[in-house]
């Protein structure tokens, strides 16, 4: 099961977040100013697993907290969970519709553990109809003949308390990303990580490495030294390969740094520990050989980042996960920031992680539907509420809130002319531009529109991220070729939640056409845009490839502003289609 949406109530600054969706790819940011509430956010997402809460958690008013979590989950995953099991009547139709199931976490006190409950409450009622049936039963001994058997006892259906928590149990397990609770030691004995004495010095840090490295314990204890040397050397250098696909940075004149460990053994000068095993560690950069304590705070906190959650991603039990990240990479430069968003692209498919951030380098452009915007209410009281701003309302967040976006733009394009708040409509290229601009005068059409292209179908997708980001709105119009199809499929997917629905009320394919150009018949396509009626071609998106687009389409736009042009003057075919576009695009205006 996979993390779907959210909805935290009554915990510190957070009166009631309603229902905000995880990004569907696995990575969801947070973005705000300081006592947001946006660490707050992973701390009640963290309670409803650990189910633990504090009284410094609690509002003003009392009221105690509730968090609810959406899982993506399918019927037959369910079925999975639940061998042998009868289920009561609607559960399969239900959840097999929703293809999901929500479940709240509520408390009484911040002594008790809270209780799991059903959010939905059609969910809920189907298993509360089946045992108000169960009680209106007649319980008493049946009544048998001679001669006869007693009937067998009818199997029972399984009740709701049992369903929530068995889903509980398949749901993803959590952890919270802590800075330096996994750094690498300088040395470990041995010892410590048979008896998995997870109190001692950087236990995690070396179970993580040796997890990436795929070197078992057993390995370690081999008497042939010779081989084990051998081994611990290409391992060194896999290991070091791979970090180094994601530490980009240069230290000194050398491009990269290494991690190595080798196998050695306390001198009599270790009281009690005399020919015992131990593991000695270094980061190294060209032949500057040191321990990890002794390199700097920024490459410290990246190595043991990537060795934890390159260390879950690999653990088949650990995959599904979901891990919180409070401000990662706050003592790192801004390149080595871009390498630990390189890390989250890395998982993804197989950790789920939410983090929050201030800095412009943990985000992308072309990711802008992975944010939420946090920041506090403009109310005057004590204690103004938490907001939190799905990806579709980034217009009403303010911009202190946006200043991450702001900053990796470096301009406000919502305070440009050329570009307004309302009615954009993103198109591929300058062709398009001009040909809607004429078919919208054509037209006739008194809906205000702002055409605007993209230097390439490729970059239609940056382009929509930008404008989601300030908030501004805006359709997409895209041809119905493979590379058009291509666009659609991936904003749907991106910034729409696979949803057809929502996508279809934000873009539009032009119907039948592998250019704008197939709007017109071939006929006026010939007469009207290429004035050439001697041209042999059969489509007029084939005919124009490799040719001025751009210079034909400006022609046949300045003969429509100059009135020389009626719509009347193309065949009724072409005047249909043109209706058909204007009308598709008002509708997306609207």
């Amino acid at each position: 099961m996979k993390l779907q949406a959210f909805r935290i109530k009554n915990y510190r600054s957070i009166k009631d977040t309603d229902w905000q969706n995880f990004s569907p790819d696995g990575i969801t940011g947070l973005i705000g100013q300081n006592e947001a509430g946006k660490t707050s956010i992973l701390e009640a997402l963290y309670s409803f697993p650990t189910a633990d809460i504090t009284a410094d958690v609690l509002r003003s008013d009392g009221s105690m907290p509730e968090v609810s979590l959406s899982f993506n989950v399918t019927w037959e995953e369910v079925k999975e969970m639940f061998p042998d099991k009868i289920f009561p009547k609607g559960i399969a139709k239900l959840v097999g519709e929703k293809k999901r199931i929500n479940i709240t976490r509520v408390w009484t006190d911040v002594e008790s553990e809270g209780d799991l409950v059903l959010e939905e409450k059609g969910l809920s009622d189907l298993f509360t109809s089946t045992e108000s049936e169960a009680e209106n039963k007649d319980t008493s001994a049946p009544q048998t003949t001679p001669g006869t058997q007693p009937e067998v006892e009818e199997e029972k259906e399984i009740e709701e308390k049992e369903f929530i928590e068995i889903i509980f149990d398949n749901s993803p397990d959590w952890e919270f990303f802590e800075d330096f609770a996994s750094l690498l030691p300088d040395t470990i004995d041995l010892e410590d990580l048979q008896n998995e004495n997870t109190k001692a010095e950087g236990y995690k840090g070396a179970q993580n490495l040796l997890a990436i490295a795929g070197i078992e314990l057993s390995v370690l204890q081999g008497s042939d030294r010779r081989i084990l040397e051998n081994r611990l050397g290409k391992t060194n250098k896999t290991v070091t390969a791979n970090f180094q696909e994601f530490w980009r940075q240069k230290i000194g004149k050398t491009n990269k740094i290494s991690i190595e460990f080798e196998l050695k053994h306390h001198d009599n000068s270790v009281a009690g520990k005399a020919g015992k095993p131990y593991l000695v560690f270094w980061i190294k950069d060209g032949e500057e050989k040191l321990y990890p304590k002794q390199r700097s705070k920024g490459v410290r906190w990246f190595t043991s980042f990537f060795l934890q959650l390159k260390a879950s991603s690999l653990d088949d039990g650990k995959q599904g996960q979901v891990i919180l990240i409070d401000e990662p990479g706050g003592s790192l430069h801004a390149r080595a920031q871009e390498d630990v968003i390189k890390v989250f692209e890395d998982i993804k498919e197989k950790i789920q992680m939410i983090y929050t951030t201030h800095s412009p380098y943990l985000i992308t452009l072309k990711t802008i539907y992975r944010l939420l915007a946090v920041q506090r209410s403009d109310a005057e009281n004590d204690r103004s509420e938490t907001l939190v701003f799905g990806t579709h309302k980034l217009g009403a967040v303010s911009t202190d809130t946006l200043s991450p976006i702001y900053t990796l733009m470096g301009a406000d394009f919502s305070s440009q002319q050329v570009i307004k708040k309302e009615n954009n409509i993103l198109l591929e290229e300058i062709s398009a531009f001009y040909y809607l601009s004429s078919f919208w005068r054509l037209f006739g059409s008194k809906k205000e529109v702002h055409f605007l292209p993209a230097t390439g179908t490729s970059n239609v997708p940056q382009l929509a991220n930008l404008f989601l980001g300030w908030g501004l709105h805006f359709g997409v119009l895209v041809d119905d070729d493979s590379s058009g199809r291509g666009v659609y499929n991936e904003l749907r997917r991106d910034l729409f939640l696979n949803s057809d629905d929502e996508a279809k009320k934000r873009m539009l394919k032009i119907k039948d056409c592998s250019g704008i150009e197939d709007i017109f018949t071939v006929d006026d396509f010939k007469t009207h845009v290429l004035e050439d009626i001697s041209l042999a071609f059969k489509k007029n998106s084939d005919y124009i490839k490799g040719k001025p687009k751009a210079v034909f389409a400006l022609k046949f736009m300045l003969k429509v502003d100059k009135g020389k042009f009626k719509l009347t003057d193309l065949h009724k075919d072409t005047q249909n289609k043109i209706k058909e576009l204007v009308s598709g695009v008002e509708a997306i205006l609207n």
